[in-house]
């Protein structure tokens, strides 16, 4: 069995998660997924898992842990799909995948033995949610994990599209500066076009290649993940635009 691992923690941390992992469910394989995502982004963390999880062999189970409210009232949530497992917290990270493959049903994580023995209100991840994936791992019964719950946090990639104009948010900003949005095939017509955000307009180009622009040209292209990024050739398009994570825009016609 597969246990995938997407945080913003880095560092050690990541390291510990699989060590807890690798001892209740010894022969379970760890993937780092995304554990990189931007601190505290939850809304980059959803996209990372949403963007990856179909790859992966049906049964794998998912563990997605950008957790800001560690420690605080936030429920932490399991939940089964058509044909994966999703673990963390109730903050939304976990629901754009798992509303696309299709919930089946959703837990609270309640059930103590399942969890280390001492928990820490700063490290869920490896007292909560690590332990609850290696029993799933192991084959172990959804319903075991806690009570059903019928409403969790919600979380949406915000776009609004009319004739002529085309309203996202960046999603995700990767280490070359492209800018993942949550605009799609079909939101946009593929030519010259107009960025606008903030009182600012940059002319940008569709391109199917980032090879296509001229060196320093802002670019708008489908990305593998079937979303629009938008580009700059051999620079950054964070650094061109100032755009970031969760900041809206609208791309217009000339």
């Amino acid at each position: 069995m597969i246990v995938t691992l997407t945080t913003d923690f880095g560092g050690h941390y990541v390291g510990i998660m699989k060590g807890v992992i690798k001892r209740i469910a010894p022969t379970a394989e760890v993937i780092d997924l995304g554990t990189d995502v931007q601190p505290f982004d939850v809304k980059g963390g959803a996209f990372v898992l949403y963007s990856s999880y179909k790859y992966f062999p049906l049964g794998t189970v998912h563990v997605a842990v950008v957790d800001p409210g560690v420690g605080s009232e936030r429920r932490a949530i399991a939940v089964r799909s058509r044909n994966y497992y999703f673990v963390g917290p109730d903050n939304g990270v976990l629901i754009p995948a798992a509303r696309e493959d299709g919930v089946v049903e959703m837990r609270e994580i309640s059930n103590r033995e399942l969890f280390l023995e001492d928990i820490s209100s700063t490290f869920h991840g490896r007292d909560i949610f690590s332990p609850v994936a290696a029993f799933l791992a192991n084959g172990g019964e959804f319903e075991k994990v806690g009570g059903k719950v019928e409403i969790v946090k919600d979380l949406e990639f915000f776009r609004e599209v009319s004739e002529g104009r085309a309203e996202g948010e960046v999603l995700f900003v990767d280490r070359f500066g492209n800018l993942v949005t949550s605009l799609i095939e079909g939101d946009l017509a593929e030519k010259e076009c107009v960025i606008e955000f903030e009182g600012k307009r940059l002319r940008a180009r569709h391109a199917r290649t980032y090879s296509e622009g001229r060196e320093g040209e802002i670019l708008i292209i489908k990305g593998s993940s079937g979303h629009y990024e938008i580009s700059v050739r051999e620079g950054s398009a964070k650094e061109v635009t100032g755009l970031g994570v969760g900041r809206r825009f609208a791309v217009l016609d000339p």
